[in-house]
């Protein structure tokens, strides 16, 4: 799901939740949020982010895949509420753009995978980040054709 996404819902369930305590509340039959391409592109990212630590985790053995597990795979993407979701997402987004962070390395060892990775922060900061003029830059079909282009050959 899209950072946008978990906030939107977040934002439902917790106006759900008062009006659960008190009647005088009307929470909206549905939820207010309009999906665009660049929830289902980033979406994708975060697909593909898992599936890339599953991977990883999938190569240890012993305590190693236990450890990474737990502090990597379980942490951003175990069972966790729409906010928590959206915090743990907002973190790596954070440090996968930052060119002073080292965690992505941490995260996903693979020299090619993390910086891919880091160029698919990059894209997601783009979208969810406001710059200084206010404005964001969507997810395109076509950054995220050329993101996966770079990075993802037919050998």
């Amino acid at each position: 799901m899209s950072i946008p996404l978990l906030d939107a819902l977040t934002k439902y369930y917790k106006r759900a939740d008062k009006a659960a305590r008190n009647p005088d509340i009307v929470v909206p039959s549905e939820l207010d949020f309009m999906p665009g391409p660049q929830d289902d592109l980033e979406s994708v990212i975060w697909v593909l982010t898992y599936a890339i630590m599953l991977h990883h985790q999938e190569t240890l053995r012993g305590s190693d895949k236990a450890d990474y597990k737990r502090d990597v795979v379980d942490q951003f993407y175990g069972s966790l509420s729409y906010s928590g979701l959206a915090k743990e997402r907002i973190f790596m987004v954070f440090h996968g753009f930052s060119p002073f962070s080292d965690q992505p390395e941490d995260w996903i060892p693979d020299p090619t995978q993390c910086k891919w990775f880091r160029r698919a922060m990059t894209l997601v900061d783009g979208r969810t980040r406001p710059s200084p003029d206010g404005s964001t830059k969507d997810i395109t079909f076509d950054t995220f054709d050329a993101l996966c282009d770079e990075f993802i050959t037919d050998d």
